[in-house]
């Protein structure tokens, strides 16, 4: 079994997740990828979420199915998805705001229609874009899911079909959003905050909520010390640190991404939202 492999599957033996639930041995035995492992030893204590849809960098661009395949034999924890509303109120992957950088086109996802969007072709792969919904039943049984709400303020409607199509694919139960301004919209999930709201949430625990249930500590690797997994962990609150070349922009990123691993693995960090590059460095 390969190291990232091993790395993925790990939730088996950590005994919880990001939504909470406990995994028991009998777990381990069924047949789909997310519970396909039995045993667990000490170089599998790491949860590792691909940033942009998969494994991208040198091999493809994001949301190119192959990718999005690529992390799931590769056993990766969840995919982070970025769904875009499209001109007619349908839901595409897409990361960026426009559709430059993959399709070579200068427009925006919301500036056209699912159908237009199909008619593009990928510079690299020659991929149409990805639905939604495609992107739901092609991962459902397999990987869990980390959603990028993309526009700043979502319609209701957006955040209903989100919701509707993650529950037809039983995606919905264990998934969790980067944002936590849009949880007024979706309910009951879990949900990210930044170094800079522990203050409020301390507050709320202060009030006696039980903020663990529905958030979760999530910041720039380069950004999370040592005070801020400390509060976080006393207080029974997962942290996952999210390290991704754009991070890394003044600095030589071979350097400060092993050096910014090293330090939160010390601190016990075990979820990270990562591009695949940087796998290697927690194995």
């Amino acid at each position: 079994m390969n190291s990232i492999v091993k790395i993925g599957m790990a939730f088996l033996c950590m005994g919880s997740i990001l939504m909470g639930t406990a995994c028991s041995s009998k777990q381990n035995e069924k047949n789909t990828r997310m519970q396909n492992i039995t045993t667990c030893n000490d170089s599998c204590q790491y949860l590792l979420i691909a940033h942009r849809g998969g494994i991208v960098e040198n091999l493809y661009d994001e949301f190119d199915p192959r990718s999005i395949q690529a992390a799931i034999d590769s056993g990766y924890y969840m995919l982070e998805m970025d769904v875009r509303p499209t001109k007619d109120k349908q839901l595409i992957l897409h990361h960026d705001g426009t559709l430059k950088r993959i399709y070579d086109v200068d427009k925006r996802p919301e500036d056209l229609t699912l159908n237009e969007l199909k008619q593009l072709h990928a510079t690299n792969g020659g991929y149409a874009p990805m639905s939604f919904e495609e992107g739901c039943k092609m991962c459902s049984g397999k990987i869990r899911f980390m959603i990028d709400v993309k526009p700043d303020i979502p319609e209701q409607w957006y955040c209903d079909e989100v919701k509707r199509i993650m529950q037809k694919y039983n995606l919905w139960d264990n998934a969790c959003f980067i944002r936590n301004d849009v949880k007024p919209m979706f309910g009951k999930s879990m949900y990210g905050f930044r170094i800079t709201e522990i203050p409020k949430m301390a507050e709320r625990i202060n009030k006696g909520e039980n903020i663990a249930k529905e958030y979760y500590l999530f910041d720039h690797g380069n950004r999370l010390n040592g005070e801020s997994v400390a509060w976080a962990n006393k207080h029974g609150i997962k942290v996952c640190a999210s390290i991704n070349f754009t991070h890394y922009k003044f600095e030589d990123w071979h350097e400060a991404v092993q050096r910014d691993i090293q330090h939160l693995r010390k601190l016990g960090v075990i979820y990270y939202q990562i591009d695949s590059d940087f796998a290697k460095y927690l194995k």
